[in-house]
């Protein structure tokens, strides 16, 4: 009395393995659409508008490390010394509170330091 093999019990395994990966792709499909969708809504810092001075909107971020070899435009802001400091004038080289006449003015209440 010899038994017969089968193959249904490898069948019904591989069916279940094959069943568990493709629940297991869709769950990452879905899952990077979702991380996308909420990447694309997440604002980006380099195009938000820097908060007003002393507003904490929650989205405000330290300024850049001055650099010697950087050249600023009017307006741009820096990080040197613990401070935050405000280019009013176009400047290369010039360190902030140090040069006299100061192409950079101090910013006090700036949101970043507020938090602080």
């Amino acid at each position: 009395m010899l038994k017969k093999l089968t193959l249904r019990p490898i069948h019904h395994t591989l069916g279940s393995l094959l069943l568990v990966l493709m629940i297991s792709a869709l769950g990452s499909a879905a899952n990077a659409q979702t991380n996308a969708t909420t990447q694309a809504e997440t604002p980006d810092p380099a195009t938000t508008s820097t908060s007003t001075p002393g507003e904490n909107s929650g989205l405000c971020e330290r300024p850049e490390q001055w650099l010697w070899a950087e050249t600023y435009e009017e307006g741009d802001m820096s990080f040197h010394g613990g401070k935050v400091w405000k280019a009013i004038e176009k400047t290369s080289g010039d360190m902030p509170g140090k040069n006299e006449p100061s192409r950079w003015e101090r910013i006090d209440d700036h949101c970043f330091m507020v938090d602080q």
